[in-house]
């Protein structure tokens, strides 16, 4: 059976409060990569699996919007308390379904999130949001991770997340 963890306001609160969030390093990183792929300016990032908003926080002060999407309602209403900016908007959505036009956003990240997600359809519909020359970011920066999903490419995608 299939448990849905993180929907709880006590526990998105806790989320927020105790996740490690990415280092300024590692975002900067991300940027100078997509950068160099597509150059400036920087439009719009989608934070898929934000959970309560710490990458898309962090995203922000570089892009002219960031949109954290996620399933969980209680971490999005988390996330939302947190949004300082007026940049940053928030859409409850599957990582399956995200909530842009087609060749609409510069740059899609996923941040200690993949895991949760079916990983050929997320990949499909980040491929359908991404500009030409965008970039995704699956991003883990807690524990070395190995991908391994059935019928997802996962030596592919473990090269592109060690680079």
């Amino acid at each position: 059976m299939a448990h849905r963890l993180f929907e709880g306001k006590e526990h998105a609160a806790a989320y927020w409060k105790y996740r490690i969030s990415p280092s300024d390093h590692l975002i900067q990183q991300v940027l100078d990569f997509l950068e160099k792929q597509k150059g400036r300016p920087f439009d719009l990032a989608v934070d898929v699996g934000c959970g309560s908003g710490q990458g898309t926080v962090l995203l922000a002060n570089h892009f002219t919007s960031v949109i954290g999407a996620d399933v969980s309602p209680a971490q999005l209403e988390v996330a939302s308390e947190h949004a300082k900016r007026p940049n940053i908007t928030y859409s409850q959505s599957a990582a399956e379904q995200l909530p842009c036009a087609d060749s609409s956003v510069d740059l899609v990240t996923a941040m200690s999130s993949f895991h949760w997600f079916h990983g050929p359809r997320f990949l499909q519909d980040a491929h359908r949001v991404l500009k030409p020359r965008g970039c995704l970011a699956l991003l883990n920066y807690t524990m070395d991770m190995e991908l391994s999903r059935p019928g997802c490419c996962s030596h592919t995608l473990n090269q592109v997340c060690r680079e």
